[in-house]
């Protein structure tokens, strides 16, 4: 009989019981049957047989499968950013000397802004592309629309404001931002694309008519180059000298690239006789370096010139030029006639930040020599460069330029503050004041006082 009711359908109790714990078993098994990682846990259940109400209690261990989700976070390497800036830089013609000795201080300003930004973890890196201008405007234009045809936004050059000139067109016409480290003509100021880190020739008059009223000079004889330069600067001074001190002026302009310049000093020799031999004259020299030291090599030759105070634009106090071997290419009769004639001047303090001690040290470093007073403001250009393409956050003129007046409000270089006017030139500086000595032994340009600003006053040492 139960024979029979089994097949009918009837399940008894022990079935019953034997069926729930083949489901449960069941289970545990298609548990196991997964490949998920498992942990094992021992439950208690309580079970009653169907149609007898009879109680068991199965103490079950089942493994159960869990699902292990595991976070790793990966940091993926950041992208390099590279930024190029142009070098216009001349190293032949009338910068054989000193131009490689200003390239290298913005070489070693890209060395150590690469080395800041890998400090800080920055994937930003800088690089530089530099091309001979000779100190031509022809070829400054050549060097810069190749830079442009190379995607280069931003460059930083050339040195003289004859260079710049021959280029403004150009880069307004096709917004390419350029620094000058060392263009000062006032005939150059504009809003314009062009921003220069050193101060516009308007102070170095200033300071010069402010000096040589203060030294006693009433008379002077100027000779300069027919460019910008030499036209901006001394018509700067002879509107200071003549209508603030009352004294009088004598231009003499050269023409630029000639092979001798005999002629023209004995055009100034007339021109100091004319004034009048004695301590209330002297002779102002504009210069670079092959014609000045052409000039000099006659003019201490002659009978009036050597009897009379010399002073020299900034661009004479250029130790690779101006001093004798092996630290120049000077001759030892004119290093002897400059001392002489005691050459004094001007510059606009290349040593007006705290680290210029460190730029000098890593400059001496890296290249076995000193750092001449413009490689100081090639290395601010260069820094002041970067930091606007950091600030405008993108390689574009137009935000570049918007850049740079913040940038250099919050820069302190080696030269100093580096804030801009409303032209793009540098605001202002302190102006150092330098005289041609034999000191030691050995020909220097040693700074024997300081030009304050904005005070406007002139301290001397010692």
């Amino acid at each position: 009989m139960r024979g029979e009711a089994h097949r009918t359908g009837k399940v008894s109790p022990l079935t019953a019981v034997l069926v729930v714990m083949v489901l449960v078993l069941g289970v545990t098994a298609g548990y196991f049957a997964t490949t998920a990682p498992t942990v094992t846990r021992t439950e208690v259940r309580t079970v009653t047989a169907p149609g007898v109400g009879q109680t068991l209690t199965l103490t079950v261990e089942r493994t159960i499968p869990v699902t292990v989700v595991t976070t790793r976070v990966v940091t993926a390497e950041p992208t390099r950013i590279e930024y190029t800036i142009g070098f216009a830089m001349a190293v032949s013609g009338p910068y054989a000397v000193d131009g490689p000795v200003r390239r290298d201080g913005g070489i070693l300003a890209i060395e150590h802004i690469n080395s800041y930004l890998e400090s800080v973890g920055s994937p930003v890196r800088f690089r530089f592309v530099h091309d001979d201008t000779k100190g031509t405007a022809a070829d400054a234009l050549r060097v810069v629309q190749s830079m442009y045809a190379a995607g280069i936004r931003v460059v930083v050059g050339p040195f003289a404001s004859g260079e710049v000139r021959g280029i403004m067109d150009f880069v307004n016409t096709n917004k390419m931002v350029v620094i000058s480290p060392s263009s000062t003509s006032p005939l150059l100021a504009a809003t314009d694309y062009v921003f220069r880190v050193v101060p516009t020739d308007l102070f170095q008059a200033e300071v010069l008519a402010q000096l040589m009223n203060r030294d006693g000079i009433r008379k002077v004889g100027i000779i300069a180059r027919n460019d910008d330069y030499g036209r901006g600067l001394s018509d700067a001074f002879e509107r200071i000298f003549t209508t603030q001190y009352r004294g009088t002026v004598r231009k003499l302009l050269y023409t630029v690239g000639q092979p001798d310049y005999a002629s023209e000093v004995s055009s100034l020799s007339s021109i100091v006789a004319e004034l009048g031999i004695g301590p209330e004259t002297a002779v102002l020299i504009i210069a670079f370096e092959d014609d000045g030291l052409n000039i000099l090599g006659h003019a201490r030759l002659d009978a009036r010139l050597p009897r009379v105070r010399w002073y020299g634009s900034e661009t004479l106090r250029r130790p690779a030029a101006y001093l004798p071997a092996p630290d120049g290419r000077a001759s030892p009769d004119v290093a002897r006639f400059l001392t002489d004639v005691k050459l004094t001047g001007v510059f606009a303090s290349p040593r007006g930040g705290p680290l210029a001690g460190k730029f000098e040290s890593d400059y001496r470093a890296k290249f076995g020599r000193e750092p001449s007073p413009y490689a100081y403001f090639t290395y601010d250009a260069v820094w002041v460069a970067a930091l606007a393409i950091l600030y405008a956050g993108r390689y574009d003129a137009d935000a570049i330029k918007a850049a740079l007046p913040i940038a250099g409000e919050r820069l302190i270089g080696v030269t100093g503050y580096k804030a801009f006017d409303a032209n793009g030139d540098a605001m202002g500086s302190d102006y150092t004041i330098w005289q041609y000595r034999l000191v030691g032994g050995k020909y220097t340009f040693a700074d024997i006082g300081t030009w304050r600003y904005p005070a406007r006053v002139i301290e001397y040492f010692g």
